[in-house]
């Protein structure tokens, strides 16, 4: 037993100083190469693609019975455009200084390197074992609601939802195992409809507001503010659910060492996206409270969406056809989140994070995809899946993978302020953020994440868990995470003479410069 561990020591310790070294090599390489295939229009449909998920067609009506009236539901969405705009102008900024794939994770360890860049390391931990699975695992039942709402089920929740969730996500990893290719086609292609999907609701609404197609009359607009909450737990809630809708506009800085002309294309494809994204959001959920009463939209939960389409195109096209295209939208989310899943562990591996990297995050020598990083999300995804209870497990989960999620983005735009006074010359920062909507997000965020915890008027009677759940379980998550920081970036550089937050201060000016840790690879080789 004692000689396979000392094996296993050797093992990640030459790991250590030579793979994570030269796949961090290969990187700078690549960003230093003229391979960048990302232009404008490519930058900004990662975006807007990542973004029109599940969101727009699973929340809004949870975020009408949280917070009363339609006309509120309204400012939620267009506050949720301005404050994500904030947040996106400050990864923006990060992002001209900071050119690499890696994104957050980066920005975390030059805005708070100390100690130890644990929030970035935090961030990297989190978003494995909690943000990705966890969204993935969200999305899967809203398919199954759909489908199951388009096949005239009258059970399209619970278990029958989340066993077409689980077939989904099967089938999605499956082809991310087996061929990449085919992996792009279908997210292009399922990116293609959800942008169809939600501009035929924006449209239909438009033509059902001006009288061109009959619908039944409602006073949901007329109706002003009557009835709406004043519970601050209720907006905490609901501006979770509309966050998550916004999410993605960070999707981008994860890829920036394939983007061309970054000084133009950076800012125009990220606040694109959002302005774009918010537009269609705030137009779709007038068309939805156009068409739908009030009592029978709050009762429709995440089949909204089915619900107005079923009244705008009658049965045939309604209520099956539409519901199918929407369900492949969600499906499209899916996609994009998987297949990102190797390129998140890689920029964490490539810094040197991840214990045996080579053999988690590595493609597969004969089908050339990361196989064993694609099964590993599989296992925790399914754990997100099937363990909570039966019951509102969408809200369960979105509201514990976004406490994490904009706890992290909160923190990121507080480090490009830091970095304004510490970095005040960084002679890359081609574009500076405006603080006052800078700060206004991370109000934002410091809100979603403290009012979670503050009891709702009743508590948690008729609630199918607790209140406090979803938020304590995002808390716990990212709190585990010193467990595995310590090991990995405290005592194991002790162990084996490996500095791994050298890259930091090598990339402090923006330089791509020499490989982060190939000097202590170097002492590392020696010593095993």
């Amino acid at each position: 037993m004692a000689p396979n561990i000392r094996r296993l020591w050797r093992s990640d310790k030459a790991e250590t100083a030579s793979h994570d070294s030269d796949a961090q090599s290969s990187e700078t390489a690549s960003v230093k190469s003229a391979n960048k295939n990302i232009g404008l229009f490519s930058a900004t449909a990662m975006g807007v693609s990542l973004m029109i998920g599940s969101g727009i067609f699973s929340t809004p009506a949870s975020i009408l019975g949280l917070v009363g009236s339609p006309a509120m539901t309204l400012i939620l969405w267009g506050l949720g455009a301005i404050i994500s705009y904030g947040g996106a102008t400050a990864f923006i900024e990060l992002g001209l200084m900071y050119r690499k794939n890696g994104g957050t994770m980066r920005f975390l360890a030059h805005g708070f390197p100390r100690p130890k860049i644990v929030l970035a390391y935090l961030f990297a931990w989190v978003m494995v074992v909690c943000i990705r699975p966890g969204a993935i695992a969200a999305n899967g039942p809203v398919i199954g609601k759909y489908w199951l709402y388009a096949a005239g089920s009258s059970h399209n929740d619970g278990w029958q939802a989340r066993g077409v969730g689980f077939a989904c996500i099967t089938f999605v990893t499956a082809i991310n195992i087996l061929s990449a290719k085919w992996s792009l086609r279908l997210i292009n292609f399922l990116t293609v409809v959800k942008i169809v999907v939600l501009l035929i609701i924006v449209v239909s609404g438009i033509v059902a507001a001006a009288g061109g197609i009959k619908v039944e009359e409602n006073d949901n607009w007329s109706r002003g503010f009557r009835g709406t909450s004043k519970d601050a737990h209720s907006y905490a809630s609901a501006l979770t659910k509309v966050f998550w809708a916004y999410d993605g506009f960070t999707n981008l800085v994860y890829s920036l060492g394939e983007l061309r002309k970054p000084e133009r294309n950076l800012p125009w494809s990220i606040g694109g996206s959002v302005v774009i994204v918010g537009f269609l959001y705030i137009m779709a959920n007038v068309a939805f409270f156009f068409v739908v009463p009030l009592d029978v939209a709050i009762n429709s939960e995440e089949i909204l969406a089915a619900e107005f389409t079923y009244r705008v195109f009658g049965h045939s096209v309604g209520r099956i056809a539409l519901p199918v295209f929407i369900g492949l939208s969600v499906l499209g989310a899916i996609c994009a989140q998987t297949y990102g899943v190797s390129r998140l562990l890689d920029s964490a591996n490539e810094v040197g994070f991840v214990p045996y990297g080579s053999r988690i995050c590595g493609n597969n020598k004969k089908l050339g995809t990361p196989v064993y990083s694609l099964v590993i999300m599989y296992g925790l995804t399914m754990i997100y899946l099937l363990a909570p209870p039966p019951g509102k497990v969408f809200d369960l989960l979105v509201d514990f993978v976004q406490w994490s999620t904009w706890l992290f983005y909160g923190l990121t735009a507080a480090g490009a302020i830091v970095l304004r006074f510490t970095k005040p010359q960084h002679r890359l920062r081609s574009f500076k953020s405006f603080h006052p909507l800078n700060i206004l997000f991370i109000i934002f965020c410091i809100y979603i994440t403290i009012f979670p915890f503050v009891p709702p008027k009743g508590g948690s009677k008729g609630a199918p868990y607790p209140y406090y759940l979803s938020p304590l379980l995002g808390l716990i998550t990212t709190v585990a995470g010193l467990v595995p920081w310590y090991f990995r970036m405290v005592w194991w550089p002790k162990k084996s003479g490996v500095d791994l937050v050298a890259w930091v201060e090598k990339e402090a000016d923006g330089l791509e410069g020499e490989d982060p840790i190939k000097e202590d690879s170097v002492e590392a080789d020696t010593k095993a």
